[in-house]
């Protein structure tokens, strides 16, 4: 450790902010300072360490096992394991989940899942309102929430304030929370009389990563507190992962805003020179007046590439049979320790495929979320099997109810839905009791209590017979009964299953898969990433593949009919992450591109075409490689023909 570090882990004073440049050892302080904390008597249950991600928590901890014995903790891994590393997004979930919270706020730690909102949505939709419309006031309310600003503050009367008003109807008749809501919620109730017992909840609270948090978020840890904050970031590195409204500025401002606060600076960046020198490029690049970059590097100068390929399937072809090369020379030289960095989904199943045909254990993350059209039973059998174990699980669960009686139809039962809502407003009602008088009345052959009353009655009927025939189930029948056998989103779980879990261990699991995702903990997986949960991590050699425009970054950044200001919000935003995942490889570092496809592939996955030409009668477009390389200047890598690279390995 350097000095600065040593002097980190050993601060006891109030108020602490670590900025520094890629690699310089930010996280690395936190942890020795949550060691020293515990060395030192504190009870590593009232430390918290707050992460971006759920695979950054699964890797701090490891960490802290290293750090506590180096410290000179009894038991180390024990103590390790007892710390309280987590999310800040669960770190308020945490605090909601308590009676306490419950009574005081009216709702339960229950988010909807992505594909849940859509519901919510398609629900939000009855108004009338111009769709367009309506997205950019959800989006508005969100971002408000991620601000922490009080409801009554900005809500516009009229068109506004009535679409909050469903919002806050839709979504306490499901008894759940949108995701940006959690942190507003928490924040207003630890700010409160009644959250005064729930305030300074831990001795120590250490956040890394701080500028990525919204400013709720940042506010929910700060009152978390009640002995020491010590916050470490740098804003050249923000990602929209921990929420999709991060707040750099919660972070530039931190000593500013408050008094006697210790600022730490590291200026140091350790791993390969070319590496950090190549970050920092991109940070002058992104023309960040306080651009974080390093005044010093050190480090083994290893190998740091772009190479070229001619098609994706060169690539996907080539780069496998290199890394096989290398594991047949050096068995531990491809392991967890190397990851690629995909930029979508279908380009890390590409490789992923590959991979495992070569023999090699593969671990994705990133690309979890469930996907498919509800309106369809074909299309969405990913997500019926996700809410079908929900309802076995917890049969009560209002909001796994509103999506699994609304799937198959053209408009998700929405107008069914509202008309349930409005009945139970009438009769003081709950939603499951609307759907239960529905049942009845349908069997009874009697009028319907509200408008598609009888549809949604056998919907619920079919809910309640899958209850009732799955209950007693577990491990692989429960998980064939639901439908989620075969289907390759589930895949994953099915390898890890011990067959023993009941329906609440089993969507435990299901459910830990969308919210918080993490690497297999195997040594022996090649780790495929999506560039934000790159975050918090660190590799010895990382392989970023798909490098074109389009891609990386988006193909929104070169779109002509947005505005200035919206291209140069993904191309920063795209950068930015493009720059965090390069810095995390410490030694080796490859960015593998392609100059052209075929014209269907490169439209369907929204690659920047150049231009079109013919090939052998296959209309192809032409592409670039992405940007960001050409930016660094000086610093970039050299590039090299995929074929030479090859041949280097005696690969022909």
């Amino acid at each position: 450790m350097t000095d600065v570090m040593n002097q980190i882990a050993a601060f006891d004073g109030r108020m602490a902010k670590v900025t520094g440049p890629v690699r310089s050892g930010k996280t690395e302080a936190l942890v020795r300072r949550a060691a020293a904390c515990v060395a030192a008597g504190t009870a590593p249950e009232d430390i918290l360490l707050a992460v971006s991600t759920a695979e950054a928590a699964r890797r701090a901890r490891l960490r802290a096992g290293r750090a506590l014995e180096a410290a000179g903790v009894v038991e180390p891994q024990a103590a390790a394991a007892r710390l309280t590393i987590a999310t800040a997004q669960n770190a308020c979930l945490a605090v909601l989940a308590t009676p306490e919270a419950q009574a005081a706020t009216g709702r339960t730690a229950r988010v909807l899942a992505p594909f849940e909102y859509n519901f919510f949505l398609e629900d939000m939709k009855t108004l009338g309102q111009p769709v367009r419309r309506l997205r950019s006031v959800l989006n508005r309310f969100q971002q408000q929430w991620s601000a922490l600003a009080p409801e009554a503050d900005w809500v516009v009367p009229g068109d506004e304030e009535q679409a909050l008003n469903l919002a806050h109807q839709l979504l306490d008749a499901s008894d759940a929370l949108l995701e940006a809501e959690v942190a507003f919620v928490c924040g207003q109730y630890l700010q409160s009389e009644a959250g005064a017992q729930a305030r300074q909840r831990f001795a120590v609270v250490l956040a890394d990563d701080f500028q990525n948090l919204s400013a709720a978020q940042q506010t929910c840890l700060c009152l978390l507190a009640r002995d020491q904050v010590i916050v470490a970031g740098n804003p050249n590195e923000t990602l929209s992962v921990a929420t999709r409204f991060p707040a750099p500025e919660g972070f530039i401002t931190f000593d500013t805003l408050r008094r006697d606060v210790t600022v730490f600076t590291l200026e140091e960046a350790f791993g390969n020179p070319n590496i950090t020198a190549f970050c920092d490029a991109l940070c002058a690049a992104e023309g960040m007046d306080d651009a974080v970059t390093a005044d010093e590097r050190t480090g083994a100068i290893r190998d740091i590439a772009t190479v070229k390929w001619n098609t994706p399937d060169e690539e996907f072809n080539g780069l496998t049979r290199y890394l096989f090369a290398q594991a047949q020379d050096d068995a531990d030289a491809v392991r967890d320790t190397t990851c690629l960095v995909a930029p979508n989904k279908q380009w890390a199943q590409a490789f992923a495929q590959m991979l495992e045909r070569r023999g090699f254990s593969v671990s994705c993350l990133g690309f979890e979320r469930l996907g498919g059209d509800p309106r369809s039973f074909d299309r969405a059998r990913a997500m019926m099997a996700y809410t079908a174990l929900n309802l076995v699980a917890r049969p009560e669960d209002v909001a796994a109810w509103r999506a699994w009686v609304g799937f198959g139809n053209y408009l998700t039962m929405s107008d069914g839905w509202r008309a349930l809502l409005d009945w139970c407003e009438e009769r003081n009602a709950t939603p499951l009791g609307a759907l239960a008088e529905a049942s009845r009345a349908l069997a009874a052959s009697e009028d319907e209590p509200f408008a598609r009353g009888a549809k949604l009655a056998e919907r619920y009927n079919e809910g309640r017979q899958l209850i009732e025939q799955n209950a007693g189930r577990k491990g692989h029948s429960l998980l064939k009964a639901v439908g989620a056998e075969g289907l390759r989103e589930y895949a994953a779980l099915a390898q890890q299953l011990v067959g023993d879990e009941d329906a609440a261990a089993l969507f435990a699991l299901v459910r830990a898969g969308q919210f918080d995702p993490t690497h297999s903990d195997s040594a022996r997986a090649v780790h495929i990433s999506s560039y934000e949960q790159m975050c918090g991590c660190s590799y010895e050699a990382v392989y970023a593949v798909g490098c074109v425009d389009g891609l990386m970054p988006a193909r929104d950044a070169f779109e002509v009919v947005s505005t200035d200001e919206d291209r140069a919000r993904v191309m920063g935003a795209g950068r930015r992450a493009f720059m965090s995942a390069a810095g995390k490889a410490a030694s080796t570092l490859m960015f593998s591109t392609f100059s052209k496809a075929d014209l269907e592939l490169a439209e369907r996955t929204k690659m920047q075409v150049q231009r079109v030409r013919m090939e052998d009668g296959r209309r192809m477009a032409t592409l670039r490689p992405t940007c960001f390389i050409e930016e660094a200047g000086a610093c970039a890598p050299i590039t090299l023909g995929g074929q030479a690279v090859l041949a280097d390995l005696g690969i022909d």
